[in-house]
């Protein structure tokens, strides 16, 4: 598997943060630490019929648990939907 990012868009530039890649795939959750979460941060991936990117933002909502130190939210895609978008 390769590689996956959370993004978030500033007017000059664009911030990515590397997804824990080794809780990703033994849970099936993105576990994000509490200091990288910002509003407007989003996981790029295709759309169902696949032509298009689009955009699955992390909000507050959409938190599963919470500890001391980290945030955990649901992964709703298969990796393949994520990894030939997410460049």
């Amino acid at each position: 598997m390769r590689t996956i990012y959370l993004r978030k868009d500033y007017d000059t530039h664009v911030r990515k943060i590397l997804i824990d890649m080794a809780y990703l795939v033994s849970h099936n959750k993105i576990r994000l630490p509490k200091y990288y979460f910002e509003e407007g941060l989003y996981l790029p991936h295709a759309s169902k019929n696949g032509n298009e990117v689009e955009k699955y933002f992390l909000t507050k909502d959409k938190i599963l648990t919470e500890t001391n130190d980290h945030y955990f939210f649901d992964f709703p895609f298969k990796a393949e939907e994520v990894e030939n978008s997410a460049y």
